[in-house]
């Protein structure tokens, strides 16, 4: 994948990058599921997972630009990440 432009349904317009094997890896397994007394599902590190997503595979995605984005641009964001790095898994 080449450098590719999204506009986010904001309007605000970022370039993601291409992200390596080891990079979606550690995306990957920055959430942790684990199970309570009763047996109940917990997901933890749900936000630093979004955060991570953005970081490694958006330009210039450094704590600036984060910052400036609300919480529907990181839940958008991220998920275009995520699916734009197509690995056929």
């Amino acid at each position: 994948m080449a450098n590719k432009k999204l506009k986010l349904a904001s309007g605000k317009e970022v370039t993601l990058i291409e992200m390596s094997v080891d990079d979606i890896d550690f995306c990957n397994d920055v959430t942790n599921i684990v199970f309570d007394k009763d047996g109940n599902q917990i997901l933890r590190n749900i936000s630093a997972a979004r955060t991570a997503w953005i970081r490694k595979g958006v330009k210039n995605a450094d704590d600036s630009f984060i910052k400036k984005l609300s919480e529907e641009d990181k839940n958008e964001l991220s998920t275009k990440v995520r699916e734009s790095q197509e690995l056929g898994e």
